[in-house]
């Protein structure tokens, strides 16, 4: 009998070879086509940067957004942060009217206008405190003020970051938290920098308010130190300063306006102003928020 001379066959391209002798061969992928399914598809996200079912942030950021954000969250439950937001105005105009009273009646009292020359009394044109003393008392009101606020104002921050995040606002926060170290410490700290600026002829202060901006967020929601608060803040102001200006400008006009409404106004303002500020703060920082509807 005669040899087999035949070569073996080359396996086609993209053929599976056969398995060894005695080898059971392994179950073909499903769908029988050989290839990996695809992965899924990307989770949706909302124009506000909802949170998806995977938990994924918005990609971008918009101040003008961030201000609809939190009107969308105030109209849709008015109480939500006019409750906190209210309990901290009307301790902070008390404390400020009586700061207000004390400094001027101390630095800016009564002066003797006239002047006795040649036995003569006479009464002169300009009198009263002079203009930097006018600044120096300003500023010094401010600083107390501004240390009051801060305290006060990181009950009010935790309140608008569960806002965001959809957890339930509890009104305690707004004193449970005046009570920390660090946030006592933040607030001197941001207080006394802006008192410096404000001697500055005010413009300084506007620009350490701006840098300052989210300190008391790091701390109350990464319980950061203080110092390591205000780097943090300044770090995120000046990585999106444009953006970060626009709404800083957008802030402070939502505030006018509501102040100039009798006052009344600011009790819509404040609260969108805190919850826009949340939405900025959550979203600079690629985490989820919620939809505001």
């Amino acid at each position: 009998m005669s040899d087999d001379t035949t070569p073996p066959q080359e396996p086609e391209q993209g053929a599976v070879p056969p398995p060894p002798p005695g080898e059971v061969p392994p179950a073909p992928p499903a769908g029988g086509t050989g290839a990996m399914p695809p992965p899924p598809p990307p989770p949706p996200t909302s124009a506000y940067g909802a949170a998806t079912p995977y938990g994924a942030p918005a990609p971008g950021y918009s101040p003008v957004t961030a201000i609809q954000y939190g009107w969308a969250k105030f109209a849709k439950s008015p109480g939500t942060l006019l409750v906190p937001a209210l309990l901290v105005l009307v301790v902070l105009l008390v404390v400020d009217g009586i700061v207000q009273i004390v400094l001027r009646g101390a630095l800016l009292g009564t002066h003797d206008c006239t002047k006795t020359i040649f036995g003569q009394t006479v009464e002169h044109a300009r009198c009263g405190p002079g203009f930097f003393t006018g600044i120096f008392v300003s500023a010094l009101g401010g600083l107390v003020a501004s240390f009051i606020a801060q305290v006060l104002g990181a009950g009010l921050i935790k309140s608008a970051l569960n806002v965001a995040d959809g957890k339930p606002v509890n009104a305690g926060d707004v004193f449970g938290y005046a009570t920390k170290s660090n946030v006592i410490a933040t607030a001197a700290l941001v207080a006394a920098a802006t008192f410096v600026g404000s001697l500055l002829c005010y413009l300084p202060g506007l620009v350490v308010g701006f840098l300052t901006l989210f300190a008391m967020f790091y701390v109350v929601d990464k319980d950061m130190a203080p110092v390591d608060a205000i780097k943090a803040s300044v770090s995120l102001t000046t990585s999106r300063l444009g953006e970060t200006i626009l709404f800083y400008l957008l802030g402070i006009v939502v505030i006018f306006v509501g102040a100039i409404l009798c006052l009344v106004g600011l009790l819509a303002a404040v609260p969108v102003v805190l919850a826009a500020a949340a939405y900025t703060f959550r979203v600079l920082n690629t985490e989820p928020v919620t939809a505001p509807e």
